[in-house]
């Protein structure tokens, strides 16, 4: 595994242990109105920083296999950001084929 791989895995485990410790956390000390409304939505934007940066790592190794023609993808960061996504399996279309598949990330060393 290599070392943005490593990176992005510990940074995404911390980020959801830190909101949902967070969520849960606020949920029971503070009472029902603005402030927990305000702190619900100060966890959530504080949880997805970091996952941005992870997306970056992710994005900067390796590429993408596309199912039907095989071409690696190498998307942008924008793409990567907006494709639907189940872990690393990403729904993106090939600049060869033309067409949109499910492609598995492949990491390169």
């Amino acid at each position: 595994m290599e070392k943005n791989q490593k990176a992005m895995w510990l940074i995404l485990g911390v980020s959801v242990t830190g909101l949902f410790a967070g969520l849960l956390a606020a949920v029971h000390w503070i009472p029902e109105g603005p402030w927990l409304l305000a702190a619900i939505i100060g966890i959530c934007i504080v949880f997805l920083i970091p996952c941005f940066y992870a997306l970056r790592l992710e994005v900067s190794t390796g590429a993408y296999r596309c199912k039907t023609c095989g071409h690696e993808i190498v998307p942008t960061y924008r793409e990567a950001l907006c494709a639907p996504h189940c872990g690393t399996t990403r729904y993106l279309k090939c600049p060869v084929c033309g067409k949109r598949t499910w492609c598995k990330k492949i990491w390169t060393k």
